[in-house]
């Protein structure tokens, strides 16, 4: 059964949320938004939240709140970039609500929202003659992102830092983006600089590790290790112990036995706190490796 699964039909968060609003498929939902303007009203409203009342009128007051939020997370890309004109495109407003909506009930309401989720996915196995296993609050600890390149993920990523410290109270011992390379880290080094964000890249210096209040440790995988012998610059995985707040930018790339060893550190990093993670290539590697199917 499995090889004949797509890894889409088994992305049952996203499908709960579209049933949300009333679909099933995202192209449904893209049909109602993809020819909206972009930005605010002159009231401060995005012109996507009025599609989306439209279609769940009852949830007007949250949509609301939410759809405000999402305007202050824009107003400071805005601001700290000196963009003045920056808009959510339709895709990245819905990825933000969503995970605006996912963190509202994840931190306010956890165990109601695990037995919503749960009543959906019984549906969703019924209908999809599936077999995944129920939700469960350790599932709920990590948010993945399937994304094109040149969707925009990297602003994405620096909005749901954002979210995450409003409704966690920024309740971490250490905040980490790990990145597949050095390039890469760089890459991400600049661009959270000029968000605004607090960031500091691991140079190699232990004593480089220590961050400060809401700051992000910026470090590529290869110089994580389970077994830290001698001198040199990687770091155990240990240093690390304590919840943890844990961004990972295409942490999916390598073959398959160097996968499993970086899901083995990625979980080990992230086992107390919660995780987000980012890719364009989810679909090539889970079609490689079907263990990672479920994860």
């Amino acid at each position: 059964m499995l090889k004949n699964m797509t890894l889409e039909k088994y992305l049952v968060l996203n499908r709960y949320f579209l049933n949300l609003f009333g679909f099933n498929e995202f192209d449904e939902l893209r049909e109602k938004l993809k020819d909206s303007q972009e930005g605010y009203d002159s009231t401060g409203r995005s012109y996507f939240i009025d599609v989306l009342i439209s279609l769940k009128p009852e949830w007007e007051a949250e949509l609301l709140r939410y759809d405000e939020a999402i305007r202050e997370y824009v107003e400071k890309l805005r601001q700290n970039r000196k963009q003045p004109n920056f808009n959510l495109k339709y895709f990245q407003y819905l990825a933000v609500l969503f995970t605006e909506i996912f963190l509202d009930k994840y931190y306010n309401d956890k165990d109601g929202f695990i037995a919503e989720l749960n009543e959906f996915l019984k549906e969703f196995n019924n209908e999809n003659k599936t077999e995944n296993s129920l939700f469960t609050e350790e599932d709920l600890k990590k948010v993945a992102f399937w994304m094109a390149t040149g969707s925009g993920k990297t602003l994405i990523m620096h909005i749901n830092y954002w979210q995450i410290l409003k409704y966690s109270k920024n309740n971490w011992d250490n905040i980490i983006l790990i990145t597949p390379n050095e390039g890469l880290s760089k890459q991400h080094y600049e661009e959270l600089k000029l968000s605004g964000i607090p960031c500091k890249l691991y140079d190699g210096n232990i004593d480089n590790l220590k961050t400060k209040n809401e700051e992000i440790l910026i470090i590529d995988i290869y110089k994580l290790t389970e077994e830290k012998k001698g001198e040199g610059v990687s770091v155990d995985v240990s240093f690390f112990d304590g919840k943890n707040l844990v961004f990972i930018d295409e942490g999916h790339k390598g073959q398959r036995t160097e996968e499993q060893k970086w899901k083995k550190l990625r979980e080990e990093i992230g086992k107390n706190g919660f995780i987000f993670e980012y890719s364009a290539t989810f679909g090539q590697v889970i079609g490689k490796n079907r263990d990672l199917l479920e994860e």
